[in-house]
């Protein structure tokens, strides 16, 4: 009996260590602010081969709330955002809520009581101060506040290290790299018989966006950021930030081209840094029984709508993420649609540890997604397959008490249909027919009751129509001639019976809507950033915008026009690039009263103009203040890139101190990439069938986009399927 008992012990022993030799080892990598829209992957091809080649790709890869701390928050608890409450980078990230409940009750405080040696390098929260080490980890070096690559301090083990602008001792994504095979090493010389789980938190690509200097030179070219809805701006049917976003400034296009390939220099060194620390666990024959995963905490945008930078936006390029996933019994060279979740990795990461899954978690075990792969389902012991959702939330913001979806959907249609827009414009005495000399555009009603819309001083090519007799005898026949005619108010006196294409009546009445927008952003005095949208007329007219006479030009005339005006575009687009400052002033207009191209549209918008009409009194004035003082130009700019409810930034030369640097003849500039009122819940859906985003905003708005029409959600439905 007696050696019964002892053979049980030592049958346990034997299990104990057994299990703790084959539970697996676990690696995440997370990037701060990368995307996966604008192509930053396809630049990364050591990852791609490590974990794209050799493990599973999620092409639907969401985060809950595109936001830093609130998506970390999301990532280390399984929660989401209105469970754990960190709703920006600033309310309680890290705070009080944060330590006293959810930091006990994140994955690495489960997977550190279960026996895994714990580590965490880099980046944790945006206010994290660096007076602890939180709980669950066997090694920390947290960065204390927000991502850095030089200049920075770290909680290393409860000591506050000081780091500085040296690239060899101090590159911050180097350094996570770095600490994280230190850790490695010591863990198989030490306890080589225990699994482990390392966090590897890089600050790349995140601002100020600096590159290792071996790789400042690379992607000088690469525009892969330039999607169909770059620049895609104003957009009206869209939410009230975007409503009130135009078209770029040749200084932004420059920005947002400098800033991507910036980006990109900067995960180099993050590719570098998945290869080595891969290479380190081969080393040790543990690659085979090591699950890696890597994502990042959330996408950006570069120009997409005219939005200069940023993230916070409930779309693809903000909420979509690299998201790839390699280890024991996961397929490998695989892709998936299945939507996944930043609300997963907790989870997750249980679930791969054999540790149970907490009941409070919002998140889902991933591998349920491969519970009909019959090498995965026979080694993970499940018995059936798994239904996996269709369906992820993204949130930003408290949820209020909204209206009913009808109600709101009623008032929009009011707000954006063309058919409501134009009714109430073309009963206006201004857009009566026929044109009058000075007048810009007229309406006509057809018998079905709906509205024509044509431009009064535009040159277009119509299809005139006359009957002539054939071979002498009565019966006619009719040809259409191509005939270019200088103006519709030339054309309403003419005898001659026209027709004009659908396209040109589309463009048209697309023109007249936009400006209808854009004169009630005038008229209100409201905050718009950027250009609008209003073509140069190119033909000759007189100042006081009325047409001249000869309505007929030939084709070599129309031609001719249209060159002068690509001509004029690029003078002044190299204008503005030469001297910033001129840019943001009013355009020079010739008091001359010879008839000469001119622009018959308002002025053109720049950032913060119509909060700041004290610039456009005192303009001489502040043009020769600023020539003479460039420090109180830096300090003019941002006293008034200051916009109440708005988070506003301003961009000189002294923002990149590592080269490739900011062009300081480009001068600086203010804009503003996001407001309060951008509150909303969305649900993203992507299925056999399906393939939409609907959202609610907090100012009552809905949008709806199809995008397996849409893919880049340029056009929001007028209504829901």
């Amino acid at each position: 009996m007696r050696f019964l008992l002892l053979f049980l012990v030592v049958l346990l022993g034997a299990s104990e260590t057994l299990s703790d030799v084959t539970r697996p080892n676990i690696i995440l990598f997370i990037t701060d602010d990368q995307d996966i829209e604008l192509g930053s992957m396809e630049f990364m091809p050591k990852t791609l081969k490590l974990l794209r080649s050799k493990g599973v790709e999620f092409k639907s890869g969401f985060v809950t709330t595109p936001i830093c701390c609130p998506s970390r928050s999301t990532i280390l608890s399984g929660l989401y955002v209105h469970n754990h409450h960190v709703l920006t980078n600033n309310h309680n990230c890290s705070g009080p809520e944060w330590r006293d409940v959810h930091e006990d009750r994140v994955f690495g405080k489960y997977l550190h009581e279960a026996g895994y040696r714990t580590a965490y390098f880099g980046k944790y929260l945006n206010e994290y101060d660096g007076s602890y080490v939180p709980p669950g980890w066997t090694e920390w070096m947290g960065l204390i506040r927000n991502s850095r690559f030089y200049n920075y301090t770290v909680n290393f083990n409860g000591q506050k290290i000081r780091h500085g602008f040296d690239y060899e001792s101090d590159y911050l994504t180097d350094l996570v790299a770095n600490d994280t095979i230190s850790f490695i090493e010591r863990h198989m010389n030490e306890h080589p018989d225990e699994p482990f789980l390392t966090v590897l938190s890089f600050p790349a690509p995140h601002g100020p966006e600096d590159p290792a200097p071996q790789y400042s030179e690379m992607f000088g070219n690469v525009e892969t950021h330039r999607t169909d809805s770059w620049n895609y701006a104003p957009n009206p049917d869209k939410q009230w930030l975007l409503q009130h976003t135009g078209k770029m400034e040749p200084v932004h296009v420059v920005f947002t081209d400098m800033l991507h390939r910036r980006r990109l220099q900067t995960l180099q060194s993050v590719d570098d840094a998945v290869q080595r620390v891969l290479n380190e666990v081969r080393l040790y024959n543990k690659l085979s029984n090591t699950y890696i995963i890597f994502t990042s905490d959330h996408g950006y945008h570069l120009g997409q709508y005219g939005l200069i930078k940023g993230k916070n936006m409930p779309y693809e390029f903000d909420i979509k993420v690299p998201f790839f996933m390699r280890g024991p019994g996961l397929p490998r060279n695989v892709s998936t649609f299945k939507p996944v979740s930043n609300v997963d990795i907790a989870p997750t990461i249980l679930d791969m540890a054999g540790v149970p899954i907490p009941s409070h978690m919002d998140g889902r075990s991933i591998l349920d997604v491969f519970s009909d792969v019959k090498g995965f389902k026979k080694r993970h012991n499940m018995t059936m397959e798994i239904e996996w959702r269709h369906t992820v939330l993204i949130e930003r913001g408290k949820m209020p008490k909204l209206r009913k979806v009808s109600d709101r959907m009623l008032k929009q249609k009011e707000n954006f249909n063309k058919d409501y827009l134009l009714e109430n414009a073309c009963k206006k005495r201004e857009f009566r027919s026929p044109c009058s000399r000075n007048q810009k555009w007229k309406c006509m009603q057809t018998p079905g009751g709906r509205w024509r819309i044509f431009k009064c001083c535009e040159p277009v090519a119509v299809r005139q129509t006359c009957f002539c007799p054939k071979d002498g005898t009565n019966r006619k026949r009719r040809h259409d001639k191509e005939v270019f005619v200088r103006s519709i108010y030339d054309l309403d006196r003419s005898r001659y019976p026209i027709g004009l294409s659908k396209e040109l009546r589309r463009q048209w009445q697309n023109e007249l809507l936009q400006e209808l927008f854009e004169d009630t952003i005038l008229r209100n005095n409201s905050w718009y950033q950027g250009t609008f949208n209003r073509k140069k007329r190119n033909v000759p007219c007189e100042l006081n915008g009325t047409c001249l006479d000869d309505p007929f030009l030939s084709k070599i005339d129309i031609r001719r026009t249209k060159v002068d005006e690509k001509i004029e575009n690029l003078r002044r687009k190299l204008w503005n690039l030469r001297d910033e400052r001129k840019k943001l002033r009013h355009a020079r207009v010739t008091n001359t009263s010879t008839a000469s191209e001119c622009d018959c549209a308002p002025m053109e918008a720049h950032p913060l103009q119509s909060l700041r009409p004290q610039l456009a009194q005192n303009q001489p004035n502040r043009r020769r203040a600023r020539w003479n003082s460039r420090k109180w130009l830096r300090n003019d700019a941002k006293a008034n890139c200051n916009i109440p409810q708005m988070n506003c930034f301003t961009h000189n030369d002294q923002h990149w101190r590592t080269p490739p640097l900011w062009p300081s003849d480009l001068g600086e500039f203010c804009f503003c990439q996001n407001s309060n009122n951008n509150t909303y819940w969305c649900l993203r859906t992507v299925n056999e069938t399906h393939n939409f985003l609907y959202c609610e905003f907090i100012t009552e708005f809905i949008s709806f986009y199809d995008l397996n029409d849409d893919p880049y959600q340029v056009r929001t439905l007028p209504h829901l399927p």
